[in-house]
C-alpha cells in the first residue's frame, strides 16, 4: 500500500510542479499585452484568452498538491481545540466531503469535456482569435481525479498511518 500512496504523492507533487511553472509563460503573456496595449495602443485579442487558459490550467493541477501539503485554507480555530478521537471523526468527515467532491466533478467533467470534445467547442467570447476551448475542458476531469486520488491518500493516512499524528490527532 505504501507504493500506491507514494506514486499517488508523486502524482500530484508532478502536477502541483507542472502548475508552478506555468507562472513563466502567464507573466510573459501579461507583459507583452500590457506592453502592447500602453505603448503601442493595440494589445492582441488573444492576450485575455490565454491569460485564462494559462490560470485555469494552474489552479486546476495544483488542488492536490495544496492538499498533500497541506496547504489549504482551513478554519484551524475549532481544530485547534478538538482533540483525539473528535478530532479525528472532524477531519474524517471533511475528507469524504472533498472524496464526494471531487468524485462529483470527475464524473461531470468527463461529461462536460467529452461533449465539448464532440461538437470541437470553441470559445463564446467572440473575438477574431476564437480558439478551440475542448482541449481546456478536459483539465477539468484530469485534475478532479488527481485530487480524488490524493484525498484518498489522505484519508488512507488518517487512519492508518501513525494513527492520523500529521494531523495532531495522536491517536
Amino acid at each position: 500500500m505504501k507504493r500506491v500512496v507514494n506514486a499517488i504523492e508523486n502524482l500530484s507533487r508532478i502536477s502541483g510542479k507542472i502548475a508552478s511553472y506555468m507562472i513563466i509563460p502567464l507573466t510573459l503573456v501579461i507583459l507583452y499585452t500590457v506592453i502592447m496595449r500602453r505603448f503601442f495602443g493595440n494589445s492582441p485579442d488573444w492576450g485575455f484568452e490565454v491569460t485564462i487558459f494559462l490560470f485555469g490550467i494552474m489552479i486546476l493541477l495544483t488542488g492536490a498538491d495544496t492538499l498533500r501539503t497541506k496547504g489549504h485554507i482551513t478554519v484551524d480555530i475549532l481544530l485547534t481545540f478538538i482533540k483525539g478521537k473528535p478530532k479525528l471523526i472532524l477531519l474524517t468527515f471533511i475528507h469524504i466531503l472533498v472524496i464526494i467532491t471531487s468524485f462529483l466533478l470527475l464524473i461531470k467533467g468527463v461529461e462536460l469535456a467529452v461533449e465539448s470534445t464532440r461538437i470541437v467547442e470553441y470559445s463564446a467570447h467572440q473575438t477574431s482569435f476564437n480558439p478551440p476551448i475542448w482541449w481546456f475542458k478536459w483539465f477539468i476531469p484530469i485534475s478532479a481525479l488527481i485530487l480524488w486520488l490524493q484525498s484518498l491518500v489522505e484519508l488512507y493516512k488518517l487512519w492508518f498511518e501513525k494513527g492520523g499524528s500529521d494531523y495532531g490527532t495522536n491517536l
